[in-house]
């Protein structure tokens, strides 16, 4: 009797075991159904994020990938033309137009559960000063919390831009980062955004879920992978293969091909995103240059390198027509462009008598740092400006850094003579000024990235008459005066502006933003 119940309840047991593997079983294939139901997309990117603290740096594909988990007061539309309320649901100007008091969403969460409020916003913009985009508060001076919802910004001076430099501000819970610290924060970001960081493997992928809780609603996209893919030939390789479903930066040479692959799209808008040369017009010795002398000192000097370089041909051959040549710091229509101005000539002869005025004839040497692998095709751009150069009698040694290392290498500026580069700006002259050419040690809160140390005394003095008036008119004004002096002065080498190439699988619904950021959220993947 005793075997029989003892055999009854192994039976039982088993029968209990399988009901409990097939339960198991079953909540299994329900949560494989309901993943396969949530949509997902592969994103190929040219180069990984720098960081993920959003005030570390300023650059393209850290701006929009750091712009998927944090989210600013206010924010750019799609196309650029204007600013949306996005944190800050309304804002106005006291008649003093040095007071704003911007009234902030209720209802919004961090995406650890803990509520946003005015105490985020003031935390931020105070640690904004401490990094590279303190130049977005340097007219900053006095931040008050009303109450939880309110919150008033005094500026030291009327402030025509200031909403343009709060858009790239991304609001930082003051208690998580404050807790965990600032290496923490650049591992594992946490805000108000559509989505919630899971993993960044760097120089292999970044793994984003939607923020379930998000207070803009669930975006389309819920899983969501951007992979650094930086040899331009394996990202597209990796499109036509089917192993992302979207790439930026399609080679210039691959478009047609890829245009013509079933299955495949590919999206072009013009872009934004200046291709310069940054040039030491004052120091000496400079850190390029072998020697006690900077010949760059002597503006015939850099009006002969301009004139050397056939902008054209870098666009027609090593870009396959995709650019525009230029010799503007910003595209038409923006504040600070010169109507007046064509293109600049390609005039080697005329460069060569400049540089025997000079008392240069036989040339000089100097390095020239650029990047590798962050521009499309920005290393055979270099290579063409060396051997464009050569022809009048420069000799440019091109230094080729990875992304990964150039900025650092050159935002200091204790090591570049010449620097090519990209900017891209979508309101107008005077964030590049502020960041770029304005004489360095001058205002702390400006001259960051002065990268070969650019100085002249009108420049900074219109930047600053610019920079303190409420006047969106005579802002434009003294920004297009700006420009002329810095270009006058040869202070920049403008190249050309880069055509955004976007490739992608036919059923994924992109359209390109004028910033260039591939934002998840906008984003859709058909049935």
């Amino acid at each position: 009797m005793k075997t029989k119940n003892m055999k009854t309840r192994n039976m039982w047991r088993r029968a209990k075991s399988v009901r409990l593997f097939i339960l198991l079983w079953v909540v299994l294939l329900s949560a494989s159904a309901a993943w396969a139901a949530e949509k997902s997309i592969v994103v190929g990117l040219a180069s990984d994020t720098l960081f993920l603290d959003p005030q570390q740096q300023n650059e393209t594909i850290t701006n929009a990938i750091t712009q998927h988990v944090y989210e600013s007061l206010i924010a750019a539309s799609p196309d650029g033309s204007e600013l949306v309320p996005t944190l800050a649901e309304s804002w106005e100007i006291a008649p003093d137009q040095l007071t704003w008091t911007f009234h902030l969403r209720k209802g919004v969460k961090f995406s650890d559960g803990t509520p946003f409020t005015a105490e985020d916003v003031k935390f931020t913009f105070e640690r904004a000063g401490k990094f590279l985009v303190k130049n977005r508060v340097g007219s900053i001076k006095d931040i008050e919390v009303v109450d939880d919802h309110t919150l008033k910004i005094v500026t030291k001076m009327p402030d025509a831009v200031l909403l343009d430099n709060l858009e790239l501000l991304k609001i930082m819970s003051k208690a998580y980062t404050e807790k965990v610290g600032d290496d923490e924060v650049n591992l594992k970001p946490m805000g108000t955004g559509p989505y919630v960081c899971v993993e960044w493997v760097k120089e292999d992928h970044i793994t984003l879920e939607a923020n379930k809780n998000y207070w803009g609603g669930a975006p389309a996209i819920s899983h969501v992978r951007f992979r650094p893919i930086t040899n331009a030939a394996t990202r597209t390789a990796a499109l036509l293969t089917g192993e992302v479903d979207l790439i930026e930066d399609i080679p210039v040479r691959d478009v047609d091909r890829v245009k013509k692959t079933e299955g495949i799209k590919v999206s072009e808008r013009p872009g934004m995103r200046l291709i310069y040369m940054h040039i030491d017009a004052n120091r000496e010795p400079t850190p390029g240059i072998d020697g006690p002398v900077n010949p760059m000192k002597d503006v015939r000097v850099r009006r002969a390198m301009s004139l050397g370089i056939d902008r054209q041909a870098i666009v027609d051959v090593i870009m396959n027509g995709n650019g525009y040549p230029t010799g503007q710091m910003l595209i038409e229509g923006k504040r600070g462009y010169l109507k007046d101005l064509p293109v600049p000539e390609h005039n080697p002869d005329k460069a060569k008598e400049l540089l025997k005025e000079a008392g240069y004839e036989k040339g000089f040497k100097v390095k020239l740092d650029a990047p590798n692998g962050r521009y499309p095709n920005d290393a055979q751009v270099a290579q063409a400006i060396a051997s464009q150069l050569a022809k009048v009698g420069i000799e440019i040694d091109p230094i080729l850094h990875p992304k990964s290392t150039f900025f650092d290498y050159v935002r200091p500026g204790d090591k570049s003579s010449l620097v090519m580069t990209g900017w891209s700006e979508e309101i107008d002259t005077g964030a590049m000024a502020n960041t770029l050419f304005y004489t360095r040690g001058k205002n702390p809160a400006k001259g960051a990235s002065n990268r070969c140390h650019y100085s002249n005394d009108e420049y900074d003095r219109l930047i600053d008459e610019a920079d303190q008036t409420a006047d969106v008119a005579k802002r434009a004004e003294l920004l297009t005066e700006s420009t002329r002096v810095i270009l006058d002065d040869v202070g920049i080498i403008p190249l050309f502006f880069n055509q955004d190439i976007y490739g992608s699988k036919a059923k994924v619904k992109f359209t390109p933003r004028a910033n260039k950021y591939i934002l998840a959220y906008e984003l859709d993947v058909e049935e």
